[in-house]
């Protein structure tokens, strides 16, 4: 568990130290904000490469406390729940890891088309796919409880419906998540990766959802 903590610390601080180490190579006038068509809609201070590793840290320390509060839920000498929720913001913010060089990368070529260098959204969606796998295939593993997993009034009626509503879930997002990654990443971009992914995502909740309901009422 130490191990895992530790990693989620690195993750979540890495990006504010590699910000920190390049602001000096950017120019004072970065691209700040790009819109649906890839062009830049504003541009902004250097300053603001700090904007996104501030809320990542925000973020790893938010885990750290329903990581805690999880593990407060559980039997004693049982870690699961904690486990899987560390392991979960840990694979989130490797990808915002990612999304911050990305970032800098963007600001430090002054890249005014995003599309045409570094779709951003593209890698971020492909990206999120991997960690919709990842998660997907540690769910399975959570045990009942009322702060994470696939919690619906169906899945917390009992144990069985419990385990086998996470198992479902689980798989539902690890196939979305690989189709996520591979659409994304050879096929689709701009607008149309957006709307995809929001369409494939809903409709593994919905039908995750139904199964919970189903399970529950075999």
């Amino acid at each position: 568990m130490k191990m895992l903590k530790r990693a989620l610390y690195v993750t979540m601080v890495t990006p504010l130290v590699i910000s920190a180490v390049a602001f000096g190579f950017l120019p004072e006038r970065i691209p700040a904000h790009y819109g649906f068509d890839g062009l830049v809609t504003r541009y902004g201070s250097r300053l603001e490469i700090f904007i996104g590793p501030l809320l990542y840290i925000a973020f790893g320390l938010f885990m750290l406390a329903m990581a805690r509060f999880a593990g407060k839920q559980e039997h004693a000498g049982n870690h699961n729940n904690e486990r899987v929720v560390l392991i979960a913001g840990i694979v989130i913010l490797i990808v915002f890891n990612v999304l911050n060089l990305s970032s800098l990368y963007t600001a430090y070529r002054q890249v005014d088309e995003l599309y045409a260098e570094s779709d951003l959204v593209r890698l971020m969606l492909a990206l999120g796919g991997v960690s919709l796998v990842a998660i997907g295939a540690v769910m399975p593993k959570l045990n009942r409880n009322s702060l994470v997993g696939l919690r619906t009034k169906w899945s917390l009626s009992g144990d069985e419906a419990w385990r086998k509503s996470q198992r479902f879930g689980g798989i539902c997002l690890g196939i979305t998540g690989i189709l996520l990654f591979f659409l994304n990443a050879f096929l689709f971009s701009g607008v149309f990766s957006i709307v995809l992914s929001v369409i494939m995502i809903t409709v593994s909740i919905l039908v995750s959802v139904i199964y919970t309901y189903w399970v529950a009422k075999d």
